[in-house]
């Protein structure tokens, strides 16, 4: 289906609904954690995708320019909305357009897919306006659609002015585009184009991706490079490891290739000093002769390397949950909050307070009276195993 250039912003296909991805692990790095290596960008942030744990970082909440990364939020707003194979007559507003380019001629078809391409590989201006025309019937009107998707993705508030990026108007912080990069990844098509060290776009031939790191870095995966004057050199990279993956964002790093040298210190830092562990509830934990099971999926958090086993505590009250019941467990690191499970609390069996044949009846009061003790707080703790 062709879009047609210039038109109020009738979308190929429904706007496909967007959700913040899950913050199953703490957004702040814990005191006493490994130093990160030194790295020259003003703000930075390192996170695992899976979980949204960070694992480092510098100022990044601070909102600042981010030039051409801002090209992940316009390609998250454009795949929500068409379909790769959709075809687009460049306008002569976007054949105008300066900066990195991928010198589109006005009245050229192309299709989504290839100016996507454009886009996230080549960091081509150019597509990115005639994206935001056919989509957004013009740029202030992608520019509400964009905004209005990183508000549902849980990124509000930011200043945004241009889908390209060239305009030092658009304002995000490391963290927001932590955010964003975590749910454009989740898009296997997003994925795959921001994972081609090369491709070749009509009437241009074969070009290599400005994300170096693809093909150098081991387990690269993307995602996107920025420069401005006012941003300085930017770049947000991914890597795959062992299972994990881990997003880094720099943003006014010194020089074109100091970024890419201190996002690979970054995600080797992530990969080397930090490990993986998956945390769970156990299945059954025994409650003053009864038996309460619980039930968790487990969550890969990440801890120095060195460190002793975590554990989830559960605060469970004096009386055994009715089964159903979720409870949120935290996890802590050296008396620190990493993550909090989900418990769902199982069947359950009761104390036999009766006949005392297990405990006596001694014993279970003397167990609920320590218990009622513990309470006057609101609840009492459990360590479950690891």
């Amino acid at each position: 289906m062709a879009l047609v250039a210039g038109a109020v912003a009738v979308p190929t296909a429904a706007a496909q609904p967007l959700a913040p991805p899950p913050q199953l692990a703490t957004d702040e790095v814990p005191e006493g954690w490994p130093a990160a290596p030194a790295v020259s960008a003003s703000s930075y942030l390192l996170v695992e995708g899976s979980t949204g744990q960070v694992l480092a970082a510098r100022d990044p909440d601070r909102r600042r320019p981010v030039a051409s990364t801002v090209k992940i939020l316009s390609a998250l707003t454009v795949l929500a909305r068409a379909d790769p194979g959709d075809e687009v007559t460049v306008p002569a507003e976007a054949a105008a357009v300066g900066g990195a380019t991928v010198d589109l001629d006005t009245g050229e078809v192309w299709t989504v897919g290839q100016l996507l391409d454009a886009v996230l590989v080549r960091s081509g201006n150019d597509a990115a306006v005639a994206l935001a025309l056919e989509i957004g019937g013009s740029l202030e009107g992608f520019v509400d659609l964009m905004r209005a998707d990183a508000a549902a993705l849980g990124v509000e508030g930011i200043e945004l002015t241009s889908p390209s990026g060239l305009d030092d108007a658009n304002r995000l912080s490391a963290r927001d585009l932590g955010v964003l990069t975590r749910a454009a990844l989740a898009d296997t098509r997003f994925r795959e184009i921001v994972g081609r060290s090369a491709v070749d776009l009509p009437g241009v031939g074969r070009q290599p991706s400005r994300n170096e790191l693809l093909g150098t870095y081991p387990g690269a995966t993307g995602v996107k490079t920025g420069f401005t004057e006012a941003a300085g050199y930017a770049l947000v990279a991914s890597a795959e490891r062992g299972g994990r993956e881990v997003i880094a964002v720099l943003l006014d790093s010194q020089s074109a290739d100091s970024r890419f040298a201190e996002a690979a210190a970054l995600l080797e830092h992530a990969f080397g000093t930090l490990t993986a562990l998956p945390v769970r509830a156990r299945t059954s934990l025994r409650v003053a002769g009864g038996e309460v099971v619980l039930q968790a999926a487990p969550v890969p958090l990440v801890v120095p390397a060195d460190a002793a086993v975590v554990h989830p505590v559960l605060a469970l009250p004096v009386e055994v949950p009715p089964a159903g019941e979720v409870r949120e467990a935290p996890v802590l690191w050296d008396d620190q909050e990493l993550a909090r499970l989900s418990v769902v609390v199982g069947e359950a069996t009761r104390p036999d307070v009766d006949g005392g044949a297990a405990l006596g009846r001694a014993v279970v009061d003397r167990v609920y009276a320590a218990m009622r003790a513990a309470t006057t707080t609101g609840s009492w703790s459990l360590t479950t195993a690891s």
